[in-house]
C-alpha cells in the first residue's frame, strides 16, 4: 500500500506524516506531494519519497500519484483559489486509480457562514460526484491559532476580538493530523464525514482565564465591535482587505460557527484530544 500527502512540508502535511512514521508505515511507502524538493529535504532524509506537484499543473499531479493506493488531500493555504486547485488533485486521483481521498475540511461545511466554508463545501461536493471513494474531515479551529494572541498577551495582558460570546470547539493540529493518519490507513471509514472538535467548546473569557495560567500574569478579554477590530487590525499594519476578512472570521464565531463539540475526534484517536490548555501550553514552547 502506497500512502500520499498533499502539502507535505506544510504545518499539517508535516505532522501528518510523523503520524503515518508511528503507526508504522514505513517510510518508501510514503510519498510527501511538494512544490518545492529543498523544502522536502527533512522528508527525504526519512528515506520518505518525495514528488514535484503543482496545483496549477495537473500532469504534475497525475505524475505524482501514479502507484499511490490512498491520498491525504491537506487542504490549501490560498484563500480564493482551493476550489480550483482541489478540483485539480481529485481530477488527478481518479485518473490514476486513487482508491481512496481524505480530505481536511472545516467544521459544517455544508451548512456554515464561516467565510472559509464555500471552497470546502465546494470540494466535498466535487468528491462526492467523483466517483472516488472518500472521506471527509470537518476539522475546528486549530488551537495553534491562538498563539499569537497569547504571545501578544505576554506584553499587553488583554486578547481582543470581536467575537461577543462566541464558543470554539477547538482541537491541536496534532490530534487532527493524528485522526487523518489513521483514518488514511484504517478501514471502514468510506463515505464518512467526521465533525473533528475538541470535546469541549470555550469562549473567549476562558480563553483569557488560560493565557493568565500559562503566562503567570493577569490577561483580560477585550470586546469589541466588528469596526472596532476592523480598525485596530488595520492600525497594526493589515490591509483593509485582510482585516475586513479577519474581523469577518471574528463574526462567523460569534454566530457560533465553531460552537458545536462532537466526540469523532476522540473516538479516531481512541483518547481526549488535548484540552485547551495542554494543545496552548504545547504551542508556546
Amino acid at each position: 500500500m502506497i500512502y500520499a500527502i498533499t502539502g507535505s512540508t506544510g504545518a499539517f502535511g508535516t505532522v501528518a506524516i510523523d503520524h503515518l512514521l508511528d503507526l508504522k508505515i514505513s517510510a518508501e511507502s510514503i510519498v510527501a506531494l511538494a512544490r518545492d524538493e529543498t523544502k522536502a529535504a527533512g522528508l527525504k532524509a526519512k528515506g520518505i519519497q518525495v514528488r514535484i506537484a503543482d496545483y496549477g499543473n495537473r500532469g504534475s499531479i497525475e505524475k505524482a500519484l501514479k502507484g499511490v493506493d490512498r491520498l491525504l488531500l491537506v487542504s490549501g493555504s490560498e484563500v480564493g483559489q482551493r476550489a480550483a486547485q482541489h478540483q485539480t488533485v481529485i481530477d488527478a486521483a481518479r485518473a490514476e486509480g486513487v482508491k481512496l481521498l481524505v480530505y481536511t475540511s472545516i467544521g459544517h461545511a455544508d451548512t456554515s457562514s464561516n467565510p472559509l466554508a464555500p471552497e470546502h463545501k465546494a470540494t466535498e461536493k466535487a468528491l462526492m460526484t467523483s466517483g472516488l471513494h472518500y472521506v471527509i474531515l470537518r476539522n475546528n479551529w486549530y488551537t495553534e491559532n491562538y498563539a499569537d494572541d497569547l504571545k501578544h498577551a505576554r506584553e499587553s495582558g488583554i486578547i481582543a476580538a470581536a467575537v461577543g460570546l462566541g464558543r470554539v470547539a477547538s482541537a491541536s493540529r496534532t490530534d487532527y493530523a493524528e485522526a487523518a493518519a489513521r483514518v488514511l490507513v484504517g478501514e471502514g471509514h468510506d463515505g464518512n464525514i467526521y465533525e473533528l472538535t475538541g470535546t469541549k467548546a470555550w469562549d473567549y473569557q476562558e480563553l483569557a482565564d488560560t493565557a493568565t495560567k500559562l503566562l503567570g500574569r493577569p490577561v483580560t478579554f477585550k470586546k469589541l465591535t466588528a469596526a472596532e477590530r476592523r480598525e485596530s487590525l488595520m492600525l497594526l499594519g493589515l490591509p483593509e482587505g485582510a482585516a475586513g476578512f479577519v474581523t469577518s472570521l471574528d463574526q462567523a464565531i460569534e454566530a457560533g460557527t465553531l460552537a458545536t463539540a462532537s466526540d469523532d475526534l476522540e473516538k479516531l484517536l481512541g483518547r481526549k484530544p488535548r484540552s485547551l490548555e495542554e494543545g496552548l501550553r504545547a504551542a508556546l514552547g
